[in-house]
């Protein structure tokens, strides 16, 4: 296989994986190089003197390739006030093994240094990452650029009380931070270098203000605590109250992320015992966010359609073979669990941990489960279907049985929708007469028709016992799809021209047919969409796994 350059997964990810096995660095009077590996990462690192003095700012070249000279990975940094230089990359996945040689180049001077690597096969359960100079978060921030603190001398400033952590940042030095980072660096991650159980940190609004003036709309803040970590896109906050936060003296953006405690852990094992799900993988975890203002703190808890994404590490879990791995989300006031979008993240040398997509904050429980049905045997959609059961999105008409060529009405899918992207907890007003109040589906129909998503026959008829038809589908997957991401162009008369049953198509969904059809939540391949059919529960739960799947959040 040719690795050209850049064909690594997280260029400058941060943060080093297991516990470090480093070569004897070799040396000559001018520079020195190290290499440190981490599993799938990699750590190069050295220093570079002239005459005994060490310099800064000096361009500095790494090349990591194979021994037929196939180029793994290339980039270029500059030495630091103290004249060291240092990279942090992850191998890709596909990799096996093999003797790879790193070579660093600064001003016409080589040095090289050869390792082996070789992939972890593990028995499933997830190792743990011990801690380095800072966490890594390569599963939230894919390997993009980003300025690190990560301890007293970045900017830390924390205080500890039985089994809890309280950082503040030195504002001088967080600003240096943000102020010096490299073109194209749009994160600033905090990694809080300590185990406690529940972590709280603090930024100041000066620091906010030059995170959004130095990396612009994408800015994020990326807060890596023991328990998991969370990735805040600033731009998730209401404009109006960051506005109110950089104008208070006192304002900022304030976190915490905590493993459960008793008695929240008995509350959560009871609620799932009655709804009939697994005990957690392990510790669930809260995630809070809060805008701090002069006299008072307002707690985020909707961003609205932007997602905020949230990691937990599952050391210490034992994934099994045939089951997915999955969050939901415990609602206290609703007293139940719903699944969250969430996918797991393992690399190749046994590490694991269990990214959320979530346009809010909350307390999230992560579970493995294997569902079953006896008349999916010869069903092309199995897998799809029992992929959606496992994160109970998607139940059975019983136990045993799902009836995939059953009808599925446009209440049962709403309420699938509901659960698919996570909105249980969002607030809507049901304005259907054919609705009435305190049904199961009255909530997810008035969410997704307050939020735009789904719409009646008319303004006062939703037909929620109604089949489901496969173009009604088709427009509210590509609803969906526009709530969650930009609207993708589509040529919808080209995309059309395939198919042959493009007549039946009603006018109102001949755009959103067509997206479908290039997105794949529908068949690429299709020469007959059915478009008035009433759809199956089968084809229904495909299209929503489909869907799904192209927006990654499973």
């Amino acid at each position: 296989m040719n690795w050209k350059r850049l064909a690594l997964t997280g260029c400058l990810a941060a943060g080093l994986l297991l516990g470090p096995l480093p070569l004897t660095p070799t040396a000559s009077a001018d520079t020195t190089i190290a290499v440190k590996t981490y599993g799938s990462g990699l750590t190069v690192e050295g220093l570079y003197l002239s005459q005994g003095v060490t310099l800064s700012g000096t361009p500095v070249l790494l090349t990591v390739e194979s021994f037929n000279g196939d180029t793994l990975y290339y980039d270029q940094t500059t030495t630091d006030e103290h004249g060291t230089y240092r990279f942090d990359l992850t191998l890709p996945q596909d990799l096996d093994s093999g003797m790879l040689r790193a070579t660093i180049s600064v001003q016409g001077e080589q040095k090289s240094s050869t390792f082996n690597y070789s992939k972890y096969t593990g028995d499933g359960v997830i190792s743990p990452i011990d801690m380095g100079p800072y966490r890594f978060t390569g599963e939230l921030n894919g390997g993009q650029k980003q300025a690190v603190i990560y301890d007293t001398a970045t900017g830390l400033e924390m205080t500890r009380i039985s089994g809890s952590v309280s950082v503040k940042l030195n504002e001088s030095k967080a600003l240096s931070a943000v102020r010096n980072a490299e073109s194209g660096t749009n994160y600033l991650t905090i990694s809080v270098p300590t185990d406690e159980t529940v972590a709280e940190v603090t930024v100041p609004r000066s620091v906010i203000a030059a995170l959004i003036e130095r990396m612009g709309s994408d800015a994020h803040l990326l807060i890596a605590a023991e328990k998991g970590s969370y990735d805040l896109p600033l731009d998730a906050v209401n404009p109006v109250l960051m506005k109110q936060v950089l104008d208070s003296q006192r304002g900022g953006l304030s976190f915490m992320i905590a493993g459960f405690q008793e008695p929240d852990l008995g509350i959560i094992r009871t609620q799932l015992r009655k709804q009939k799900m697994p005990d957690p993988l392990v510790t669930p975890v809260t995630f809070i966010a809060r805008a701090v203002l002069d006299n008072s703190s307002i707690q985020l808890l909707d961003f609205g359609n932007r997602f905020a994404q949230m990691s937990i590490d599952l050391t210490g879990a034992r994934l099994a073979g045939g089951q997915t791995a999955s969050a939901l989300l415990h609602h206290a006031q609703l007293e139940n669990l719903t699944p969250v979008p969430s996918k797991l993240f393992r690399d190749s040398v046994g590490h694991g941990k269990l990214v959320i997509k979530r346009t809010g904050t909350g307390k999230f429980v992560p579970i493995q489960d294997a569902r079953s049905f006896s008349d999916l045997q010869f069903t092309s959609q199995r897998e799809k279907v029992e992929e959606l059961s496992n994160r109970h999105i998607i139940n059975g008409r019983t136990e045993t049985s799902f009836a995939p060529q059953g009808n599925i009405t446009r209440a049962e899918f709403a309420t699938l929708m509901m659960l698919s992207l996570g909105f249980a907890d969002k607030s809507g007003t049901n304005t259907f007469r054919d609705v009435p109040a305190n049904e199961w589906y009255t909530r997810p129909v008035a969410i997704f028709s307050t939020l735009g998503l789904i719409s009646g026959h008319d303004a006062r008829t939703f037909a929620p016992h109604d089949p489901i038809t496969r173009e009604e589908i088709a427009s509210l997957m590509v609803r969906c799809l526009s709530y969650v991401e930009q609207r993708p162009f589509v040529d919808t008369t080209r995309i059309l021209g395939q198919v042959e049953d493009r007549s039946s198509i009603s006018s109102w969904a001949r755009e959103d047919v067509a997206l479908a059809i290039s997105t794949g939540i529908l068949d690429k391949n299709t020469n007959y969409v059915e478009p008035r059919r009433s759809a199956t529960r089968a084809e229904s739960a495909e299209m929503l796994y489909n869907l799904l799947t192209y927006l990654k959040m499973i």
